[in-house]
């Protein structure tokens, strides 16, 4: 091999494509642990997500069934049908503002693999260059 890095004449072409396909495998090793580590990644952030939110939701409710009972309690004499449908209502709300962020959240979550996409597409555009 010259000192540019161009194969000599006394070299064979089986030589160039033995170097290609070693970059090419090394390339392809790289790219494929980006998207092994964005995948850990990912599952990690989920389960954390899923489990705060398991959390939330089971003290959320024992915290609203303590808070139903309360106020039932407290206002029994004014009419505890009309307590119990204000916090039906109440909860109703807070459940259509949750439903309503969840949503906004799905659709502003970011790409899964971004990352990985990008280096995939940098590889394309390199080989097409050298096309």
């Amino acid at each position: 091999m010259a000192e540019n890095g161009q194969p000599t004449d006394t070299e064979g072409v089986g030589a160039a494509w033995q170097r290609l396909l070693s970059r090419g495998s090394s390339l392809l090793q790289s790219r494929l642990e980006l998207a092994a580590l964005e995948l850990g990644e990912e599952r990690q952030r989920l389960q954390i997500q899923l489990l705060l939110g398991l959390l939330a939701m089971l003290f959320g409710l024992l915290a609203l069934g303590s808070l139903t009972a309360l106020l039932v309690i407290l206002f029994w004499d004014l009419g505890h049908w009309q307590v119990l449908t204000v916090l039906t209502l109440l909860y109703a709300g807070v459940v259509a503002f949750c439903v309503y962020r969840l949503r906004v959240a799905r659709r502003n979550a970011p790409v899964p693999f971004a990352a990985t996409r990008a280096e995939f597409a940098k590889d394309s555009a390199v080989w097409r260059s050298r096309s």
